[in-house]
């Protein structure tokens, strides 16, 4: 599949998209729609320019890339050492103070015999809920994951296709592309921030200026991860009980951009000595300020990375404050730009196959 012939296909596209999204197979199912992300950012960066910088695709490669290590319930080992050790601390406390509590109506050695079954009973607990918890993580990451190629994925398929063919020319032709997104907040299945985002993604591809380009793309970016996190807020809330959120979100949530390896858990790091690249230093663009720095704005401190970690990642705020930041950040950083696997792996991916190594 090349982007040149697909872009102005859009049945090619919603094959791909149908392929991936329906195929029965957790793991080849969130491989093929990674690849899907990674196909859509190339044939959109060519619709928007390659001075625009990173897209929401560029970014979803990652996020699904992400979402597979939980599909597969990889990283079992590391999670079932830390949730042990929460397990065995947790009952510990709780087996002593049972038996201080006791311990004027019962022999001396019932507080550290309580602590001891403590012990023994939080350790078999947690890795009972662990193995339960991964399985349900698994099975609401894949729905999730899935979610956005189809929600998002098919409006880009839409955009590139029906862009290439007469956007930019055509009188009333963004109109009549604008009625394609169904009215309503994201909670209730509307796309009425993706409409915002894709009107931007329209100005990213008729501006000239390479700073307008960067600023109207990272808008549109921010509009799109918004609309999905608020979709998937019911998945990521399920897959956190609520007792081990914060555990999790400091301790287990790693990700990977390119060679980059970085934790929600951590501020937003600063590369190559700079907070934000020149072009999105100072914003501009009224709208996009409004949407970071406004009343309810997704970045109410503004303009630093300082205080941008995660400390429970089911929080829409919290997760919003950190991603948009990040994106600020890397906007242009060529890690972000990476392909996920190798062009071998790519067409194992297509025919349905699982490549061998680390994926």
């Amino acid at each position: 599949m090349t982007i040149a012939a697909t872009r102005t296909d859009l049945a090619a596209w919603e094959r791909l998209i149908g392929d991936a999204v329906r195929d029965p197979d957790p793991t080849t199912s969130n491989l093929k729609v990674t690849r899907a992300h990674y196909l859509l950012s190339l044939a959109l960066s060519e619709v928007l320019g390659a001075d625009a910088g990173a897209n929401f695709h560029t970014w979803a490669v990652w996020g699904s890339r992400k979402a597979g290590v939980t599909i597969r319930e990889e990283g079992l080992d590391r999670a079932l050492r830390e949730v042990t050790i929460l397990a065995l601390c947790t009952g510990l406390l709780t087996g002593f103070l049972l038996g201080l509590a006791l311990s004027p109506w019962l022999p001396g050695w019932v507080a550290p015999a309580l602590a001891a079954v403590g012990v023994a009973a939080g350790a078999w607990t947690g890795r009972r809920w662990l193995a339960h918890g991964r399985r349900r993580a698994a099975e609401l990451m894949l729905a999730g994951n899935r979610t956005v190629l189809d929600d998002i994925g098919g409006q880009t398929a839409r955009f590139v296709t029906w862009f290439s063919q007469e956007g930019r020319d055509a009188a009333g032709g963004l109109c009549r592309f604008l009625e394609g997104f169904r009215a309503g907040g994201a909670e209730e299945g509307g796309q009425d921030l993706l409409r915002r985002a894709f009107e931007q993604y329209y100005r990213v591809a008729l501006a000239d200026e390479s700073a307008e380009k960067q600023q109207a793309t990272y808008f549109a970016n921010c509009l799109a991860i918004l609309h999905e996190h608020v979709r998937l807020q019911p998945y990521i809330g399920g897959s956190l009980p609520w007792i081990v959120r914060r555990c999790v979100t400091w301790r287990l949530m790693r990700y990977d951009v390119g060679p980059l390896r970085l934790a929600v858990g951590d501020d937003v790091p600063r590369l190559d000595g700079l907070e934000y690249p020149e072009s999105l230093r100072k914003l501009t663009d009224p709208g996009l300020v409004e949407f970071l720095h406004g009343p309810g704005g997704m970045d109410p401190g503004g303009a630093s990375l300082a205080g941008t970690a995660a400390r429970d990642w089911t929080r829409l705020g919290e997760r919003m404050r950190y991603v948009v930041n990040l994106f600020r950040a890397l906007h242009l950083h060529p890690d972000v730009f990476t392909a996920p696997y190798t062009d071998t792996q790519f067409e194992q991916i297509r025919l349905g196959q699982v490549p061998p190594g680390p994926l």
